[in-house]
């Protein structure tokens, strides 16, 4: 070690976890225990099967738009898109796609 240079040491934390939490991760896919530790029934979970979805269409390649609004219309579109629980810019794709279909 050169002169002057700082020794920095890490602790390490231990597990937070209960040691049933801890054996629940190792055995992740196993059969679930039939009791918690309380003496409660546990019900076992079922398996969901997502739905097959179509194959996504292949990307098109993107381009950028630039446009320049009045601050109270941005103001109103964003806190609209907010309440919503939506992005401005996938409000703006679908009103262009409604204005301009493909031919």
């Amino acid at each position: 070690m050169s002169k002057g240079a700082k020794t920095v040491s890490f602790k390490v934390p231990g597990s937070k976890l209960t040691p049933a939490a801890d054996a629940w991760i190792a055995n992740r896919g196993a059969e679930p225990p039939t009791s918690d530790r309380e003496g409660g029934t546990v019900t076992p979970l079922k398996a969901v099967e997502a739905p097959v979805a179509a194959a996504p269409a292949p990307k098109e390649k993107g381009a950028r738009l630039t446009i320049d609004l009045p601050e109270s219309l941005h103001r109103r579109v964003k806190a609209q898109c907010a309440g919503r629980g939506v992005r401005m810019v996938d409000v703006v794709r679908d009103f262009l796609e409604r204005e301009f279909p493909e031919s």
